[in-house]
């Protein structure tokens, strides 16, 4: 007894505790509890350390839909991790140094891998939606457009042909929920069933999402950064402003929708990135199932539809900016131990073409908002001598949600002497603060 009045938690939560549970994690549909005994946690501090029972009792319960959504937009770079303490999914991607350099967080225990894009396999979820087609002519269509090279844009296709999109967007959310609820029990975290999440409203009370709700904020500079199909952009807005787009959501961040063309409905769906600010997958029946399917009007107007028009911006494909420097003695190779001759360095040519950057992006920020390096590409192709006045031009080339890629050059009197491509990322500077001295 007096071990037990030692090791009682705070008394903020001491409804959770019991004469038989040392934590109550919840209760059964007949009212009986279940948790986690004073006898597991005993065992378990003799045998795993106090560290690993604190964090199994403070699991939170998961939404299998939230689950699902997450995974739904899993890319074939992205790793992505849930944190049992917190409740919140967390990713990074192997071809970004700034997330790369944040992966480490993962390592500690709170983190649990979520299954990749390989370990849930689109394609057996359409193999097992093929046969599971009651109608004997569909069924065998879908079937056969699975085989061989191509069979994801032909199934796609097929679907569209034997009018079963929206039945197939179904079996594959469902599928989404299965996989998530297999993926919870092998870890041992607690999860809320699809009728919990949505019928249960004392649950959803009880069990808050602390994660920011998403809002798409798509900027007409991303999806034309994204491969499009020519003028369909601006076609895209003028079916928008016809009006009649309808569209539902169907998850975190995945959308489904119906476009007027040619006096019918052209089904589309759109899976937008966790800031909401990229799409990062999409589907029309304009590009079939290609891998990296062009972005068409119906696209373009879906977007534009849910996240209620336009987002006016600054931040637009082709803006340039200009800066100017003279070399000094201060920033020759020489002064910057980077060479040994009197010339223009090379560190300071590239710190130009940044600035150059950064200027450019001095209007497009939102207040509390600054721009990072991520990458950046140049040569140095032609020496400038000491009174030589340098010249740095930094053009926007692409834009994909928070990240900006740009051309950027140098040049003195005598023409160009460096060129090459930098890529920024827009980020809060409190939170990014925070990273650095965390």
């Amino acid at each position: 007894m007096n071990k037990r009045k030692k090791d009682r938690l705070p008394e903020e939560h001491c409804d959770y505790q019991d004469d038989r549970f040392y934590y109550i994690a919840g209760y059964t549909s007949g009212g009986a509890p279940f948790g986690v005994t004073w006898e597991e946690m005993e065992l378990n501090k003799c045998e795993k350390g106090q560290i690993s029972i604190r964090r199994k009792i403070m699991y939170k319960k998961l939404d299998l839909n939230k689950a699902a959504g997450e995974f739904e937009i899993i890319g074939p770079e992205t790793h992505l991790f849930y944190n049992v303490e917190t409740g919140e999914f967390d990713h990074y991607n192997d071809y970004m140094e700034a997330d790369i350099a944040d992966s480490e967080k993962f390592d500690d225990d709170a983190w649990v891998a979520a299954p990749s894009q390989w370990d849930i396999s689109d394609f057996n979820i359409m193999t097992d939606f093929a046969e599971s087609v009651s109608d004997r002519q569909k069924r065998e269509m879908l079937c056969v457009a699975l085989n061989g090279r191509g069979a994801f844009r032909r199934f796609k296709d097929t679907l569209d042909r034997v009018q079963l999109v929206d039945e197939w967007y179904e079996y594959k959310r469902k599928a989404y929920i299965r996989v998530a609820r297999e993926w919870c029990e092998r870890y041992d975290i607690p999860y809320l069933d699809n009728e919990e999440a949505f019928d249960d409203e004392s649950a959803q009370q009880s069990e808050p999402d602390n994660s920011e709700p998403l809002a798409p904020a798509v900027l007409l500079a991303t999806l034309e950064s994204h491969n499009h199909i020519v003028g369909d952009i601006e076609r895209g807005v003028k079916v928008y402003n016809s009006g009649g787009v309808e569209f539902e959501e169907s998850g975190s961040g995945f959308y489904l929708a119906r476009v007027p063309h040619k006096g019918g409905l052209k089904t589309v769906s759109v899976t937008f990135s966790h800031d909401g600010q990229d799409i990062i997958q999409h589907y029309c029946a304009c590009s079939g199932w290609d891998r990296e399917p062009p972005v068409c009007r119906h696209v373009v107007a879906t977007v534009l539809a849910i996240q209620g028009g336009i987002v006016e911006s600054s931040l637009v494909l082709g803006k340039t900016a200009t800066v100017r420097s003279t070399v000094t003695e201060d920033n020759t190779a020489k002064a910057m131990r980077s060479g040994s001759l009197d010339v223009f360095a090379t560190p300071m040519m590239i710190a130009l073409m940044e600035q150059a950057a950064c200027e450019c992006l001095y209007d497009c920020l939102d207040e509390g908002q600054t721009s990072v390096g991520s990458s950046i590409n140049v040569e140095h192709t032609k020496p400038s001598p000491v009174g030589a006045e340098i010249t740095a031009t930094a053009t926007i080339e692409f834009v994909f949600g928070r990240r900006v890629e740009f051309i950027v050059t140098a040049s003195d009197v005598s023409g160009e002497i460096g060129k090459g491509r930098h890529n920024r990322s827009i980020v809060d500077k409190d939170r990014f603060s925070k990273k650095i001295y965390r």
